[in-house]
């Protein structure tokens, strides 16, 4: 199992923050891949957002939300 392909079982449509996709994603998964800290789980969001695989956006309240790029078409995020 792959680190993108990790993260990618993780990610929806809905948009959820950084620190839940951690979370959702697991710690036991999370040691399997090398993800554990948080700046390389992080780093990895960011190549699947390179690679036009994720995308992500800024909260009103500094968080980062992600969100699998299937259609391309950014969701509503709250508070906007």
């Amino acid at each position: 199992m792959s680190r993108a392909s990790v993260l990618l079982d993780a990610l929806s449509t809905e948009p959820t923050t950084t620190s839940d996709l951690y979370d959702r994603v697991g710690y036991a998964a999370l040691t399997r891949v090398g993800l554990v800290p948080y700046r390389a789980f992080r780093d990895e969001l960011a190549k699947l957002s390179s690679a036009g695989l994720a995308r992500s956006e800024d909260a009103p309240d500094g968080s980062t939300m992600w969100w699998r790029d299937d259609d391309r078409s950014p969701p509503a995020i709250s508070g906007r």
